[in-house]
């Protein structure tokens, strides 16, 4: 399995990262919040912890744990999972 994948699927948890940067609130099985990378003014933001996924609503990003610090922080894929790494 590729290096990416094993960070998306198994290694990082994306609940873990994300709330370090947003406040979510259970919405059912899922969580949500203000989404971090545009200016939200509802709670467009949505977490699937048991997939370990997200997607913005209002700006139409998703992905997992790699592109959520991919669009945050301005990192390149590789950059990402070198700080995944270290969580």
């Amino acid at each position: 399995m590729p290096t990416d994948q094993t960070y998306s699927l198994n290694g990082a948890d994306l609940l873990k990262i994300a709330s370090k940067y947003i406040l979510l609130v259970e919405s059912r099985r899922n969580l949500k919040g203000r989404c971090p990378f545009h200016a939200d003014q509802g709670t467009s933001f949505m977490l699937s912890p048991e997939k370990n996924i997200f997607k913005c609503f209002g700006c139409g990003k998703d992905g997992g744990p790699i592109e959520f610090i991919m669009y945050l922080e301005g990192k390149t894929r590789e950059e990402a999972i070198q700080q995944l790494a270290k969580f």
